[in-house]
């Protein structure tokens, strides 16, 4: 992530952008998700089961941070986003969708799928359809909006729908930063597919770097 510094003439045209600087660390001490089967639990009609990925996934590419401040700030334009259904799979499984944000759903395998949420943030049955086919949903609601086939129940998605401007993922050390925040107290809220949420308090300064850690507790179990 980019770090700009106001020096200079910039000053003058950025006062209003120009604040503190967050610097976070989500800390796991175990993982926390059990290992995926290497096969698919369905046969699809011949088709070959699908490889391991070459990227080992790690807990925190399964976590989502959002920055909520007291002072609202406007939220990032609405996206197009897209979780296919391949090799039996939603890809990506996790995504950030500023609100209002729409998320199309094509449908990649040589089989039927029915994609579905009974999110209380915002439910919606798109119905059976088949290859080379495609739906969207979108999304007003902030809030998890947990995302499942019908058919195949290893199927399993996440959409954060947020009004934050602040959001992104922790890198593969857990560690996360924004910078120019105006200064004031906020709530850094962290989400994890497996563990569910966590939140902590910080304060930022009009100018300077505050520093905060997310603890994940030890959690084995599902937590949907």
């Amino acid at each position: 992530m980019a770090i700009f510094r106001c020096t200079g003439l910039v000053v003058l045209a950025m006062s209003t952008l120009c604040g503190g600087e967050l610097t976070g660390h989500a800390i796991v001490t175990k993982r926390l998700t059990k290992k995926a089967p290497s096969a698919a639990p369905y046969n699809l009609r011949g088709v070959s089961a699908p490889a391991a990925s070459d990227k080992p996934e790690t807990e925190f590419d399964r976590m989502v941070v959002i920055l909520e401040g007291a002072s609202k700030l406007p939220s990032k334009p609405p996206e197009t986003l897209v979780i296919e259904q391949r090799d039996g799979r939603f890809t990506p499984d996790l995504v950030i969708a500023p609100i209002g944000s729409t998320v199309q759903f094509p449908n990649s395998d040589p089989i039927f799928h029915n994609v579905f949420s009974l999110s209380h943030a915002q439910s919606f049955d798109l119905g059976f359809y088949p290859k080379g086919q495609t739906r969207s949903v979108r999304f007003n609601n902030e809030g998890i909006v947990q995302v499942y086939c019908h058919i195949h129940a290893n199927m399993y998605a996440a959409i954060v729908v947020t009004s934050s401007p602040w959001f992104g993922k922790p890198n593969g050390e857990g560690n996360f930063s924004w910078t120019n925040l105006p200064a004031g107290h906020y709530t850094v809220k962290l989400w994890h597919k497996v563990a569910g949420s966590f939140k902590t308090e910080v304060d930022v300064p009009e100018s300077g770097a505050a520093e905060v850690n997310v603890r994940v507790p030890i959690d084995t179990g599902d937590k949907h």
